[in-house]
């Protein structure tokens, strides 16, 4: 008769051990819920400080299965001061609610006059459940006199001075191979490039 009970006892503590092992990882993972923050577009865009023109953050907010949730609330932040800018004219903040595809994006903002690097600060909040992210972007004032734009320029007027040369060469040689009874004589090359125009002459 013992022998029976003993094994009745072993059966139902080996059950509770059981139970206990099942319940613990279901806790976890409620616990691991929460939201996440992936940034679509804006991470290390380079903005014009001379045309004023920046590049929108986007960012799309997803869950723990990684997949879009829509309806959450969120908010782009701005530095106080140094290199950053404003959303509209003079705002620090904005806040957007993300579309039936996760995203969020915001509107209006543009560049101020600091140059160099800066952050925006993103959060997303739906419920009791919140996710933040980081956005950098760097303020430029472009290239300047040393870009293409100067380059292009430089060698337009060599090529102006080179064709000048040549023709001043040309007139010259004309002149010395023209009729030898007619000292007078003026040979005249007229060459005009744009932009402006440039006259070159033989000798008088």
């Amino acid at each position: 008769m013992r022998f029976p009970i003993c094994l009745s006892l072993l059966i139902a503590l080996s059950c509770q051990a059981q139970q206990v092992q099942v319940s613990g990882p279901k806790s976890d993972l409620v616990q691991s819920n929460g939201l996440k923050i992936v940034v679509v577009q804006g991470e290390g865009a380079k903005n014009n400080l001379r045309t004023h023109s920046a590049t929108q953050p986007v960012v799309e907010v997803r869950d723990d299965a990684d997949k879009p949730v829509p309806g959450v609330e969120v908010v782009f932040q701005l530095p106080p001061a140094g290199p950053g800018g404003v959303f509209n004219g003079w705002m620090r903040t904005q806040t957007a609610r993300t579309g039936p595809e996760g995203r969020a994006q915001t509107n209006g903002f543009a560049p101020n006059e600091e140059e160099g690097r800066f952050n925006i600060r993103v959060s997303a909040t739906s419920g009791t459940k919140t996710s933040n992210a980081i956005i950098a972007q760097v303020n430029s004032r472009g290239t300047g006199e040393n870009g293409p734009q100067a380059k292009s320029r430089s060698k337009m007027w060599t090529i102006i001075a080179i064709v000048g040369v040549a023709a001043l060469t040309g007139g010259i040689v004309a002149a010395k191979h023209g009729d030898s009874s007619s000292p007078s004589t003026v040979v005249t090359v007229p060459v005009t490039i744009s932009p402006g125009p440039v006259t070159v002459g033989g000798p008088r």
